[in-house]
């Protein structure tokens, strides 16, 4: 039968020649109303496709949080049971058949291409190539030796039984190839959903991973290298070699001049926003053409571009969201509808599938082994290297992307891809649990710490002729000069000197990696590119300890992380360097912040309080009043003294102070009325008689030291206040008010109100600073003009052998 031809041509009543052409409409209805059924046309069936999926997600993730599942497994599942396995059982496939026309199935299948390639250069626009490569030289051991293991392994095992649905000849060696490497984004995701981004061995995990990426593209590489002649790989390699110098020296040093023409602080502009994401379909198109797979042109040219702020932040700020939650949704329905589950059941090949499904978990168990058995290589606990075997183990997008990839050229089936598919599900589910389960911050190193080496990290226990090592804390250059005011009222001496750690804190912006780097003068010119404020707050510091009435030793940091994260390198190093003192700065000091910033450096520094394995204090100075100028007489500090083991480190500290010229220092105790003591008043000490006594005696012994330096100091000063209740503190302190510079407080104090909690409801911040804290620091006490460092302990006496 003779199809019916789209157009006709005949001549009108006028005998003018006509054409008339059949218009079949397949993108946008005119609606119901017309006559029209949404679902027969191509933009009502997306937008259907990109809801349901979505929803559908969401709700896989919600349920599926408690357990700390990734959220692209969420997608991943919510993608199969829109396909054949879930949708397509129902009513025969009929409803599948209407959320998924064939017609549209072309379309859908470019925009999950069109969604990966925006995913896979932002992931790898977040990337810091050099500072990772340098990293992997210590660890490279993690990314090749287990890798190779599980890779023979794998062969070796799948050469005896080859799954049915598997491509023989040489394409064998692709399943174990994909199965065995770690990649950078997927492992770099994991770690972040995780909250182990900072962490030792997260860091290890990175830098292994980014090992196994150089080996993975190499390998793509050679496999896409065209037939074997001589003037057909001439021209490839030579087309190859040039697109790579195109995005080297031509579009690198393009985004550079962006850079450099952009103000600091401020975003790049609109329009070049605009042209740096054409450019990804570009950079695709140009490396498909030459013979490349299509990933790679948007992985070279996200690679090549200067990551962090302002470039990198702004794109993924500007675009980030987009491409994950509304691109990247069609590739997971791609790869949903490119898994049926019930192939396998179709045709009974449930063994098979159980044994293939065996082998790819024999060949990870072999990856975990071999990190275990090279840990104690690295000086890392066999516990901890199990861990890090688990790390390395985590399957995601990126394998998804491969698998989707053999499919296509044919080297497996539908069958074998869905039990591909089902093994990246099962397996990263049991790798993110047991990490969660099984890694909890410790120190990774195999040391052994005795009860005195815990015990002289605080300021009470320091000898007074040894060095006093203190990790101070900025964010902006706002910081720095109350910050060096404080340092210089620590009093270095001969006997004493003083090191100290400064550390920028910066917010992770534009890049996947966190870094403390120390900042040696040969690589500040690179760094300051992005964070132009880093050199003269260094350069500050580097001033005073120049210009010190006593040697001070400045070790510059920066900690680029999330602020979520960025304490527990700071920490880490802290305990390293066997740091007494760590200050940060108080989220309200600077006003200018934007409320999200405040936010984040308010929880950052729960954070510190919580996890730190030493002395913090918080400093609260939002005037900026904090001086040791010289043109001052006297430097007036305060200590406000009710007895407790926080109040006793900022009376050590007092101490070590005083000893300073030009120092005048007042003591202001409260002693507790001992009519009201055990007469179940309103005053009561926390703890039981034991503890009571103990405290005690620390209290006195620490006043009565205090009270020695009176003799020979006419700059010393003791008073001592009778009290009943909280509220008669609150009052004494009112009447104490004087022209200090600096006031001392611990956070927690032994003695206590039984209303403490509901007096805490009622103040902003007594969660970080105590309820007297907070009263010191608030207008109610001089005006709320006077700096206030509060000290806290660390929070528990740390023991782990």
């Amino acid at each position: 039968m003779e199809k019916e031809s789209p157009f006709y041509a005949r001549n009108d009543s006028s005998g003018a020649f006509q054409v008339c052409v059949k218009i079949e409409r397949t993108v946008g209805s005119f609606g119901v109303w017309a006559g029209d059924n949404p679902f027969q046309f191509m933009v009502p069936v997306t937008l259907c496709q990109i809801i349901v999926t979505v929803l559908v997600s969401q709700v896989i993730y919600y349920l599926l949080r408690p357990i700390k599942t990734p959220k692209f497994i969420c997608y991943v599942m919510g993608g199969t049971l829109l396909g054949p396995t879930g949708l397509g059982r129902i009513r025969n496939g009929a409803l599948m058949d209407i959320l998924f026309p064939l017609k549209q199935a072309s379309f859908l299948v470019s925009m999950s291409k069109i969604g990966a390639i925006y995913f896979v250069f932002i992931i790898t626009l977040r990337m810091d190539l050099k500072m990772n490569l340098k990293a992997a030289k210590r660890c490279w051991r993690f990314g090749v030796i287990p890798f190779f293991c599980s890779y023979f392994v794998t062969v070796f095992l799948l050469s005896l039984y080859k799954p049915k649905g598997h491509s023989s000849g040489d394409d064998a060696y692709y399943i174990p190839n994909v199965f065995t490497i770690s990649s950078f984004a997927v492992v770099c995701s994991a770690l972040t959903e995780l909250n182990l981004l900072t962490t030792e061995l997260g860091q290890i995990a990175l830098s292994s991973a980014m090992v196994n990426e150089i080996m993975q593209w190499t390998m793509i590489g050679l496999e896409l290298s065209p037939p074997k002649n001589l003037i057909y790989s001439f021209v490839y390699l030579s087309l190859c070699g040039l697109f790579v110098l195109i995005c080297v020296f031509i579009v690198r040093p393009v985004m550079k001049i962006i850079v450099e023409r952009t103000p600091m602080g401020k975003p790049i502009k609109e329009i070049y926003v605009i042209m740096i994401l054409l450019g990804v379909p570009i950079m695709s198109a140009l490396s498909d053409m030459i013979g490349l797979h299509f990933i790679i042109g948007p992985t070279l040219y996200g690679l090549v571009m200067p990551n962090g702020p302002p470039l990198a932040s702004t794109i993924l700020e500007r675009s980030e969201v987009i491409i994950s939650e509304f691109l990247m949704p069609f590739f997971y329905l791609y790869i949903g509808l490119n898994t049926d589950l019930s192939e396998i059941h179709k045709h009974k090949h449930w063994k098979v599938a159980l044994i293939f499904q065996g082998i790819l978990f024999v060949g990870f168990l072999v990856k975990v082994l071999a990190c275990v058995l090279l840990a104690p290589t690295s000086n890392i606990r066999l516990k901890h290297g199990l861990v890090l075997g688990l790390m390395l183990s985590v399957r995601g997008i990126v394998e998804l992307m491969f698998f989707a990839r053999i499919k296509k050229f044919g080297i497996i089936d539908t069958e074998v891809f869905s039990q591909m598919v089902l093994y990246v599900v099962f397996i990263t589910m049991i790798c993110i649990a047991l990490i969660d389960s099984l890694y909890k911050h410790h120190p990774r190193m195999l040391k052994t710490k005795s009860i005195h080496e815990v015990r002289v990290r605080m300021i009470q226990n320091s000898p007074e002729t040894s060095e006093f090592n203190i990790v101070s804390c900025v964010h902006n250059d706002g910081n720095v000069h109350s910050m060096i005011a404080l340092l210089e009222a620590c009093n270095p001496t001969l006997t004493s000197p003083i090191n100290v750690y400064v550390i920028l804190l910066i917010e992770l912006l534009g890049k996947s990696t966190p870094i403390l780097l120390p900042m040696k003068k040969r690589n500040r010119k690179s760094f300051s590119a992005n964070y132009p404020n880093t050199n003269h707050i260094l350069r500050a510091f580097e001033n005073y300890s120049n210009n010190s009435n006593g040697p001070v030793t400045i070790i510059p940091y920066v900690n680029v992380a999330p602020y979520n994260i960025m304490h527990d390198a700071t920490c880490d190093l802290a305990e390293d360097k066997s740091v007494r003192l760590l200050i940060i700065p108080f989220h309200e000091n600077d006003e200018t912040l934007g409320s999200h910033i405040v936010t984040s450096i308010r929880d950052l520094n729960t954070s510190f309080q919580a996890r730190a394995r030493c002395t913090v204090g918080i400093l609260v100075d939002r005037d900026s009043r904090l001086s040791m100028s010289s043109s001052k007489l006297c430097f007036h500090l305060g200590i406000f003294f009710m007895g407790g083991q926080d109040d006793r480190e900022a009376l050590a500290l007092a101490i070590r102070m005083l000893e300073r010229p030009n120092m005048r220092v007042t003591l202001l105790r409260f002693v507790l009325n001992n009519n009201n003591k055990n007469s179940g008043g309103a005053v009561k000490f926390k703890g039981n008689e034991q503890e009571e006594k103990l405290e005690s005696n620390m209290d006195e012994s620490l006043i009565d030291e205090f009270k020695a330096k009176k003799i020979n100091n006419d700059n010393v000063f003791c008073q001592e206040d009778v009290v009943g209740d909280c509220i008669q503190v609150f009052n004494a302190i009112r009447g104490s008010e004087n022209d200090y510079d600096l006031v001392l407080v611990g956070k927690r104090h032994n003695i206590g109100d039984v209303t403490d909690e509901e007096m805490s409801t009622f103040m902003d911040n007594a969660v970080q600073l105590g309820i007297f804290g907070d009263f010191l620091a608030s207008t109610e006490f001089c005006d709320g003009k006077v700096p206030v460092l509060v000290m806290q302990c660390p929070p528990y006496i740390y023991l782990d052998f």
